[in-house]
């Protein structure tokens, strides 16, 4: 069988449906002769001729017969079904590797024989576009970071395959139960007789195992967790091993007694135990697929109930360390953790419907405890990262990974009826960590964990953007199009997120998140920052449903950015999505254009917009009183690459690259303080002079003049210069300067 992405890409499956053929056929046969025996030789010797000793022997070896015949038919109709399963299964993960495989090409990836990714830029090129495969040249790390994740694809589809295939060999090799009829040692009905239920029952055996207290064999763990992850698309399966281990309230005592075999009682086989776990979170995620199932109704409804009652974890208990035990954990808590750990979608109706459950148990509007999974103790540490504390938090993390289920859930709609996104910006107390009561003046001393809002935050970028959240590192996409429900999103967000007049903080780990979203939309944004594009009066979501423009509020949308820019890399990212887009735009300028030519002269005060309001920006970040110097310069430290060394990148006349790593090279010695020859050629004066939109502005209109054959001090290009991009420049500073105030 395949183990490898080269073996899987390289393999005929349909060998496996020519046996099922086989055996089908094997089991007509049988069947013919099983009716042909009954009509002729069982119906002669039943007859009043035959009396005696021996008639009534052959009679019970006849009816034996009989009974062989027909096992020995359901026993190849048996393995024909597991032979077709097999094929139906190794199929659709070999479609499944050569998806990923293809998916990566289209992002510009080559594929070696081993599945591994590497990103070819003339690709890149000719399929996202010049600008993009720029934004990859000059920054090393986002190339880095886009293969392994291409890569990481395809690595999953086949480690997918290879648990299917052992779980494949585990039902053909596992001892069937005896059959009920024919001889002994003989033909075996049971072996089709519902195999993949009697697997997932035999997988149950050993989950209840663990849920009762006992330690399985690692022979039994292994072979569980083979069949519970290569049977996971079966849904029969699924939900027969999820009602085998007690519905709801058994998923949960066997998700918790895993984790504290793998954190407290036998650390030393945890990737044993996560690997059993993760086996029953994509078993839940197939089972539940379906809400018209009388399962899924079941176990919803039971799961309102189980998710609220209260269960020991052992390894939240003891990894408190000298923090306060933080008590009993709620089932919601256990369910969310346990499908963090799934690599499989959940169906929408389920991750909604649990979103709305856990909301309405803690929404104090809708009769719930906003403290309700309030735990006492510190869970900052990593070492918590596999408790969801949070569950409404972690089940919009899950959500994320489905962008079409995030924008579903937080789409306020048309009349904006849906408030789940309102509530959980404005409303919500994020408070989780319990450190006691109210006080007498109002004071709540609760606090946040570290990562609060990570899942919101995860979950809003998808929503907005119809794409899984990126690292923030990544390129921004190019002219990306959105849906009328993913800019409804952005524009709520924006308008929830305003921290008004004066500007103001934004949570840092909405940060990056809101500013990948924000750089997804620099389409539109770039025409918001152009006062002559007057959008007040537009309506804030426009165009068709499938590629709607978002027109948000000129101020709100400043403060907005101004508030994710306290992070240098959610500047960095929108500031070079705005470049991006400004440079399309020249690019986009028909060949003969002069100067003043009604078009050029629009691209460039469009130019000027852009770049004066993220300077205006950045004046008021690094002139904040309430920040320290240090926070200042290291913030200015932390942009200088994107900003400059995406500046020098699209330099022609074979400049670009050589000062790229110049200034690859400075940046790092720069930020070490161990080249003062280095930090002496470029010192503080020219790097602020490069960071100035001035002159980013005069080299940009400079380089369009003497590319379209005019000089820099021509009289219409120096007007172009100093009165159009620059005079846009400065109106577009003054104004957020006015909206930061």
């Amino acid at each position: 069988m395949a183990i490898s992405y080269d073996d899987i890409i390289h393999t005929d499956f349909s060998v496996l449906e020519t046996a099922a053929k086989s055996w089908e056929s094997m089991g007509k046969t049988f069947g013919t002769l099983g009716g042909q025996y009954r009509d002729h030789v069982r119906a002669a010797v039943d007859a009043d001729s035959w009396q005696g000793a021996g008639a009534k022997a052959f009679g019970q070896w006849g009816r034996k017969t009989a009974a062989e015949y027909d096992q020995a038919k359901r026993e190849a109709n048996g393995v024909a079904a597991l032979f077709r399963l097999a094929h139906a299964t190794l199929e659709a993960h070999k479609r499944a590797v050569e998806k990923a495989r293809d998916d990566a090409k289209d992002a510009g990836m080559d594929v070696d024989s081993r599945g591994h990714c590497t990103m070819n830029l003339d690709k890149v090129e000719a399929k996202k576009g010049k600008n993009v495969a720029d934004s990859y040249r000059g920054d090393k790390k986002a190339q880095e970071i886009a293969e392994e994740k291409w890569s990481e694809v395809i690595r999953k589809a086949v480690r997918e395959t290879k648990e299917a295939d052992a779980a494949m060999k585990a039902m053909f090799m596992a001892e069937p139960k005896s059959p009920e009829r024919g001889a002994p040692g003989g033909f075996n009905g049971a072996v089709g007789d519902e195999a993949l239920k009697n697997a997932a029952k035999r997988v149950a055996k050993t989950y209840n195992s663990i849920r009762d207290g006992d330690t399985p064999s690692a022979e039994e763990i292994h072979e569980a967790s083979l069949l519970s992850r290569g049977l996971d698309e079966n849904p029969d399966f699924s939900r027969t091993l999820i009602n085998s281990v007690g519905g709801p309230d058994g998923l949960i005592k066997v998700h918790n007694r895993l984790d504290d075999l793998a954190y407290i009682e036998d650390p030393q086989h945890r990737k044993s135990y996560l690997a059993l776990d993760k086996g029953l979170a994509v078993n839940l995620a197939s089972a539940t697929k379906d809400p018209k199932t009388a399962f899924y109704k079941e176990f919803q409804s039971n799961m309102r109930k189980f998710g609220l009652e209260k269960y020991d974890l052992k390894s939240i208990a003891k990894m408190s360390g000298d923090s306060p035990d933080p008590g009993p954990v709620r089932g919601y808590q256990s369910l969310i953790s346990l499908m963090q750990r799934s690599d499989d979608d959940f169906g929408k109706k389920f991750l909604t419907d649990t979103a709305n459950a856990i909301r309405d148990a803690e929404d104090k509007d809708r009769g719930g405890d906003p403290d309700i999974w309030d735990l006492s103790g510190n869970f900052n540490s990593k070492k918590y990262a596999h408790f969801a504390n949070d569950p409404y938090d972690g089940v919009l993390d899950v959500m994320s990974r489905q962008p079409e289920v995030a924008t579903a859930y937080l789409d306020p709609g048309e009349g904006s009826k849906n408030d789940n996104l309102e509530y959980l910006l404005k409303d919500r107390d994020w408070k989780n960590i319990d450190m006691g009561p109210v006080g007498p003046d109002g004071h709540d001393p609760d606090r946040e964990t570290a990562h609060s809002r990570r899942g919101l935050a995860h979950a809003l970028e998808a929503g907005a953007t119809g794409e899984q959240p990126q690292h923030v590192k990544e390129p921004a996409r190019l002219h990306a199009s959105h849906t009328k429900a993913e800019a409804r999103v952005m524009n709520q967000a924006i308008e929830f997120l305003d921290p008004g007049q004066g500007g103001g903080a934004i949570h840092p780990n909405l940060r990056d998140p809101i500013a990948n979203a924000l750089a997804d939309y620099a389409t539109d944004t770039h025409r918001t920052f152009y006062s002559a594009d007057d959008i007040r009066d537009d309506p804030p979501v426009s165009g068709s449903e499938n590629d709607a423009q978002l027109s948000a509020s000129p101020e709100k949308l400043v403060r907005v950015m101004r508030g994710v820019s306290e992070s240098p890399d959610a500047y960095s990212k929108i500031y070079d999505a705005e470049r991006a887009q400004i440079n399309q735009g020249i690019n986009e300028l028909p060949d003969g254009l002069g100067p003043k030519h009604d078009d050029v002269v629009d691209r460039m005060r469009r130019a000027g917009a852009g770049m004066g309001t993220m300077e205006a920006i950045k004046e008021d970040i690094v002139g904040d009183k309430a920040s320290g110097e240090l926070d200042k310069i290291q913030w200015k430290s932390k942009i200088k690459y994107h900003v400059i060394g995406g500046f020098l990148t699209p330099v022609g006349g074979g400049l670009g690259d050589p000062l790229q790593r110049f200034v690859d090279t400075w940046a790092w010695n720069d930020a070490n303080e161990q080249s003062a020859s280095v930090k002496k050629a470029l010192d503080e004066k020219n790097t602020e002079q490069w960071l100035s939109s001035d002159f980013q502005i005069r080299h940009m209109v400079n380089h369009w003049a003497t590319s379209s054959g005019y000089a820099e001090d021509d009289s219409g290009v120096t007007t172009l210069k100093s009165r159009e991009a620059m005079g846009q420049r400065n109106d577009a500073r003054r104004d957020v300067s006015q909206y930061l105030k």
